[in-house]
């Protein structure tokens, strides 16, 4: 971040003292957060994160149970049975384990199909701002990325030519 904030100051001088370059930042997880919208997508994503966690804590439990169970009986039981009892408690700890790790991914698919349409109405809200406010740069202040930059501003295709003519005389 240091980074790119010094290289924000550096374009800024190089523009010129006679014209005023404004930079601005906005927190977007903050502003996600803040909007009725996105409290609304909170509160119903940690329901099913509640229901998911409660669900998966009633199967530990029950496997726990069994596992102390076999632990108890293991002494008395021949060699094949215990094996086999054993096998069938790795298994069924393994799918548990899957089930948990498929639960994580499916929450964390819902919550980016929940919040991607707020953040893109978001992200249009900044572009709106940043052309009514004049600003020339607008950063998402915990990733430095950028949210806004005034048309014209993109000097990819000279950096482009640039390399590919350096490249050539080489």
């Amino acid at each position: 971040m240091k980074w790119f904030l010094s290289l924000i100051l550096t374009s800024s001088l190089a523009i010129g003292a006679d014209s005023a370059f404004k930079v601005a930042y906005v927190d977007l997880q903050k502003a996600l957060q803040s909007v009725d919208a996105g409290k609304t997508a909170k509160a119903n994503l940690e329901k099913e994160v509640t229901a998911k966690r409660a669900e998966l804590e009633k199967l530990q439990t029950s496997l726990q149970k069994e596992a102390e169970a076999f632990e108890k009986k293991s002494a008395i039981m021949n060699d094949t049975t215990k094996a086999a009892k054993q096998a069938e408690l790795q298994k069924r700890f393994a799918e548990f384990q899957k089930n948990a790790a498929e639960s994580q991914m499916e929450l964390q698919k819902k919550e980016r199909e929940l919040t991607k349409p707020l953040i893109d109405e978001l992200r249009a809200i900044i572009e709106g701002i940043g052309k009514e406010k004049g600003y020339q740069l607008i950063v998402e202040k915990n990733e430095g990325a950028v949210l806004y930059a005034e048309a014209g501003s993109d000097l990819t295709e000279q950096v482009v030519d640039k390399f590919n003519s350096k490249k050539k005389k080489k």
